[in-house]
């Protein structure tokens, strides 16, 4: 008894390496970019999270009180007999506001100037610095009525320890009416360090 064993045999011709489509030569570099991309954008967001860090100094404008003036200038008499004089009008506002500053690092911060800054309706800026204690002086002189507002100020040049805080008056002064003040777009307080960025606090109005 005899076993036979039937090999089917492929006809046809058999595929060579040659002939298989090798990878595309920009695909892989695709990859690489994308891959370049994502690492990229991961590395900026790190740097960004961990660069940021908390403001120096923290504040608040505790009370702000505007007081407006209005000047007549008078250019003398006429030179007829009963011509009055030519008269010009100057309007000015005062701004009183008592702040608080805070050092909320583990360093010194060297405190440089205060100054305001404001944005007009038609979106001009002005500043203004604030007033010394010999100018201040001079306010409550002129304006006794004012006199129930005085209270220490914050002097220029003064380091905060850490923690350490200060509180005090600021006087500003800018050639506008009452009216435009109460139009301004922003108003704000600027406080100054050596060093740092600038501290802005708002001023309600």
């Amino acid at each position: 008894m005899s076993e036979s064993t039937d090999i089917s045999e492929v006809v046809g011709p058999t595929p060579h390496l040659e002939q298989v489509d090798p990878p595309h030569p920009f695909r892989s570099i695709f990859k690489t970019l994308v891959i370049a991309a994502i690492l990229v954008t991961i590395a900026i967001g790190l740097y960004v999270y961990l660069a940021q860090k908390p403001p120096v100094a923290s504040g608040e404008v505790l009370a702000t009180t505007v007081y407006p003036i209005h000047t007549v200038l008078s250019n003398g008499t006429g030179n007829q007999e009963g011509m009055a004089g030519s008269a010009e009008s100057y309007d000015q506002l005062l701004v009183l506001s008592k702040i608080r500053i805070r050092n909320q690092t583990d360093i010194p911060l060297f405190l440089q100037d205060i100054r305001s800054a404001i944005k007009l309706p038609d979106g001009t800026e002005q500043e203004n610095v604030s007033a010394s204690d010999n100018d201040m002086n001079r306010v409550f002189q002129a304006y006794p009525s004012l006199s129930y507002l005085r209270s220490p100020t914050i002097g220029r040049d003064i380091t905060l320890t850490p923690g350490q805080f200060a509180e005090g008056l600021v006087i500003f002064n800018y050639p506008i009416t009452k009216d435009q003040w109460d139009k301004l777009q922003t108003a704000k307080v600027v406080v100054s360090f050596k060093y740092q960025k600038n501290l802005e606090l708002n001023i309600t109005r």
